[in-house]
């Protein structure tokens, strides 16, 4: 897979969890916004820095890891 492409997938995850966090009412779009800009600092995975930030639990945590079907953290959230 090309850097391009794995880019791409990546942020398609990503917009796909955050519509899930949204439609959900796991978290509002303020929270959203403001993990999204320390996810641009840090350039972590979102839902840790949700976890960091106290948005989510650690339920919610192992919840979302299973919705993304990885089972494992890695750099698409």
């Amino acid at each position: 897979m090309s850097y391009q492409s794995q880019t791409y997938a990546i942020a398609s995850r990503q917009e796909d969890l955050e519509r899930h966090l949204l439609e959900a009412s796991v978290v509002d779009r303020e929270q959203l916004a403001v993990a999204k800009r320390w996810q641009e600092r840090q350039e972590g995975p979102l839902l840790m820095i949700l976890l960091q930030l106290s948005f989510i639990d650690l339920q919610q945590f192992s919840g979302l890891l299973d919705w993304s079907g990885h089972g494992r953290m890695d750099t698409s959230y």
